[in-house]
C-alpha cells in the first residue's frame, strides 16, 4: 500500500506538501513548492526565524573581527 500523500498546510491550497523541503521548522507544516518558503505560507514564526538569523550572523562576524595587537 502505497504511503498517503500529505497535503499542503497552506489555506485552501490542494497541492501535495514537499517531503522534506516542504516541511516547515518553524510552524511544523508541510507546504507544496509555491508556499515552502515562510514568507509565502505567512509563517508565523517569520520573526523568530529573522531574529535567529540576525542574531547567528552577528556572531559570526564578531569571531572574524580583526584583533589589533599593540606594541608590535
Amino acid at each position: 500500500m502505497p504511503a498517503k500523500k500529505i497535503k499542503c498546510t497552506f489555506k485552501e491550497c490542494t497541492g501535495a506538501a514537499q517531503r522534506i523541503v516542504g516541511d516547515c521548522a518553524f510552524c511544523n507544516g508541510h507546504y507544496c513548492g509555491k508556499h515552502r518558503l515562510l514568507e509565502d505560507h505567512k509563517c508565523e514564526g517569520l520573526e523568530d526565524c529573522k531574529k535567529e538569523a540576525h542574531e547567528a550572523n552577528a556572531q559570526h562576524l564578531i569571531s572574524e573581527r580583526t584583533q589589533v595587537i599593540k606594541g608590535i
